[in-house]
């Protein structure tokens, strides 16, 4: 079933329906609503009319958002969700919001940033009630035990999604990079109710020794576009044995606390993920997690794929690499369009960079 076709089902079903920009905002809360976040990532589209609304500096991540709606291929939606992810996100909030008239309810979520301190956590639970409130008055009244048993369930998902991770660090999972990254993607859009089920067979269904002998490199950057480098990798005999992406690691690998109230518990789990450049993280925090990664898996480099003009990323990069370096660990960046494939050149510089290292 594609996406499309699950969303309209969840709406037969009763259901309501989101679209979500990325990258990390409180699903639980939207699940115990009886709403679907449908996240925009990078929707399989041509862009012709978004470059009339933005510069040619934009990443191509808001571009292929606004273009989304610009076709009108979220009408079946009953409103947007704008996290405050970076300033391109939050322009383009304004922009849908304020002057594209789409005729549905905007909400906006304001996660804090880096240094943290404890104002920042009382900001963090204030903003989830306040989310809550703005969200009651189009969807009804949130019931409070509903979101305990969605909370729960979220736990549920991100345990299995790090036995998962765990399990390809170890060289344990018989899948290929791509059929990796579509699966924990499903998460995007799938109802906990189904993502769990799926979950676990694909879990029981993949356990196992893998291939033996391939080099290990760790991926960085905001999500695995184009979808041509993890065939590439799975071409040149390379496991992604790890990754540092917004989409991946960043968000999904949060480690469960047993605290009662639901506010407490969400907060937490916000404060507990990884580093991020999207959260002001700092270049230490980031390169530490990096350094781990890669002691933990035998990586022999860090790929950064990082879709062109995201200036959270690009800004931390040079650093980033640096502090790499020092440690011997060698790097690739990439630049690039998000579902515009991999030039020649890349395809190049993937080859002499997996030779080096293996």
């Amino acid at each position: 079933m594609t996406r499309k076709e699950y969303l309209v089902k969840q709406k037969e079903m009763g259901r309501h329906l989101l679209g979500v920009f990325p990258a990390q905002y409180p699903k639980e809360i939207l699940w115990a609503m009886n709403i679907v976040p449908a996240e925009i990532w990078d929707p399989p589209l041509e862009i012709t009319l978004a470059n009339a609304h933005l510069q040619p500096t934009i990443c191509s991540v808001v571009k292929l958002g606004m273009e989304l709606i610009l076709q009108r291929k979220c009408d079946i939606l009953d409103g947007f969700l704008f996290p405050h992810t970076c300033d391109s996100i939050q322009n383009l909030a304004s922009v849908i919001n304020d002057y594209m008239k789409t005729e549905k309810p905007c909400y906006f979520f304001y996660h804090p940033k880096a240094p943290y301190g404890a104002a920042g956590r009382d900001f963090y639970r204030n903003h989830l009630k306040e989310l809550i409130g703005s969200l009651e008055k189009q969807f009804g009244p949130l019931d409070p035990d509903t979101l305990k048993q969605r909370i729960h369930q979220g736990q549920k998902i991100s345990a299995l999604l790090t036995e998962l991770y765990d399990l390809r660090a170890q060289g344990e999972l018989n899948i290929t990079n791509e059929e990796f990254y579509s699966m924990i993607r499903h998460g995007e859009y799938l109802f906990p109710d189904d993502f769990i089920p799926e979950l676990e067979a694909f879990l029981s269904q993949n356990k196992g020794q893998g291939i033996k002998g391939q080099a290990r490199v760790v991926l960085s950057g905001v999500l695995p576009n184009p979808p041509e480098i993890l065939t590439l990798l799975d071409d040149l005999g390379v496991r992604v044995a790890h990754d540092d992406f917004l989409i991946g690691s960043r968000r999904l690998l949060v480690p469960a606390n047993d605290l009662d109230d639901p506010f407490e518990n969400l907060t937490e789990s916000y404060f507990a993920m990884p580093p991020c450049s999207t959260k002001g993280s700092s270049i230490g925090e980031r390169a530490e997690y990096l350094f781990r990664l890669v002691d933990a898996t035998g990586a022999k480099g860090v790929i950064f794929n990082v879709v062109k003009f995201c200036e959270p990323e690009w800004f931390d990069i040079p650093n980033l690499k640096e502090e790499l370096k020092k440690k011997g660990i060698s790097t690739l960046s990439l630049d690039t369009e998000l579902n515009q494939g991999l030039s020649g050149q890349m395809v190049t510089r993937v080859e002499a960079f997996v030779e080096m290292i293996g």
